[in-house]
């Protein structure tokens, strides 16, 4: 009967677990991708997609958490705003045009910078090579 009891209370706390709220930045250079990897994501979420949400932002439901996609401009006059961001972000998903050689070291110093900056410092940072189906794209390993 204790059992029974204690998977049942178990189950009750499970049920009544708030909704935790992430966000997540999404950055890189103009016409990397941010904005086709956003939407690759609202369609495999399709129903998981929540309205009201702000212009440049996109909010999903996954699990027991309401993460917030808020992509941030790349042209190189934007950048210098994506640093009174890093405070209110969980993570940081940094796109990447794998198939653009030419600007693959301003990329680097790009990153580079936003790894230096004092508020991402523990953040987990996931780098996306996008464009991979391009000839001209670096190889994942590159």
């Amino acid at each position: 009967m204790f059992h029974l009891f204690s998977h049942c209370w178990l189950w009750l706390q499970a049920i009544q677990e708030p909704i935790r709220k992430v966000t997540l930045l999404v950055m890189g250079l103009d016409n990397a991708g941010k904005t086709s990897i956003i939407m690759d994501i609202e369609r495999a979420l399709a129903g998981e997609v929540l309205p009201d949400a702000q212009p440049g932002q996109t909010r999903l439901r996954v699990d027991r958490f309401e993460v917030t996609l808020m992509e941030l401009p790349g042209g190189q006059r934007s950048r210098s705003a994506w640093r009174s961001h890093y405070s209110e972000a969980h993570g940081l998903l940094f796109v990447l045009d794998s198939a653009d050689l030419a600007r693959m070291e301003e990329a680097r110093k790009v990153l580079s910078r936003v790894l230096s900056h004092s508020d991402v410092s523990g953040k987990p940072v996931l780098l996306l090579a996008n464009k991979q189906d391009a000839a001209a794209a670096l190889l994942p390993c590159e």
